[in-house]
């Protein structure tokens, strides 16, 4: 059994956890989407935190972001293992739990790499989470071809906006035509300048 506890050192910024929720709002994104995922976030490493941090657009409110101190829904940067524990926690009337998937970022990350991935989170942090219904709409519009703006985020958005201004994506990316199913190892996602995300690897997290 693969744990968070063996690969939290190896974890680096760039890196995706890809989610399977259990409740219906997840299993719904899922039927939607034709993917096993309901949930992608990307993984920051910041030098004054000793673990790694969580870049993230949910619905927590029992965290606290720490770029703004503020507990909020929307687009915050969380503790990852409490993120963890809170999935763990949740337990769908069905008995079903969260299921957590990694893809390292394997990239020659360039010297300016954490200089815009800092100025992208001050800006976007705060960012309002849309309702099940706007997320719906924004995914719909995507697949059309119409960009519906950033004054709301769902994670998929989030993470493609982020590779957008870290020129992992092109500049014209439509950000919301991006699922979580996106950056699942079956989509084949091309990004730029020979990155890529390595392989699926299911871990569980052991709360204490």
């Amino acid at each position: 059994m693969n744990t968070y506890s063996s690969i939290v050192d190896d974890l680096s910024t760039g890196d995706l956890i890809l989610f399977h929720g259990p409740g219906p709002e997840s299993e719904l994104i899922e039927l939607i989407d034709h993917s096993p995922f309901s949930h992608v976030a990307m993984v920051v490493r910041l030098p004054k935190y000793e673990q790694p941090l969580l870049w993230t657009s949910d619905e927590i409110v029992t965290i606290t972001d720490v770029l703004d101190g503020k507990r909020e829904k929307g687009v915050h940067l969380l503790d990852l293992a409490k993120v963890l524990d809170f999935c763990n926690h949740k337990t769908a009337k069905n008995g079903k739990h969260y299921k957590y998937t990694w893809r390292k970022l394997d990239y020659d990350k360039p010297d300016d790499f954490m200089d815009l991935l800092t100025q992208f989170m001050k800006k976007t942090d705060g960012t309002a989470f849309p309702s099940l219904e706007a997320m719906a709409l924004h995914f719909l519009a995507g697949k059309l071809g119409i960009s519906t703006g950033t004054k709301s985020m769902f994670c998929s958005e989030l993470i493609t906006d982020t590779f957008v201004h870290l020129n992992l994506l092109p500049s014209d990316t439509i950000i919301n035509s991006y699922s979580p199913g996106s950056y699942a190892e079956n989509h084949d996602l091309k990004l730029l300048d020979g990155a890529s995300l390595a392989q699926e690897f299911n871990f569980v997290y052991l709360s204490s």
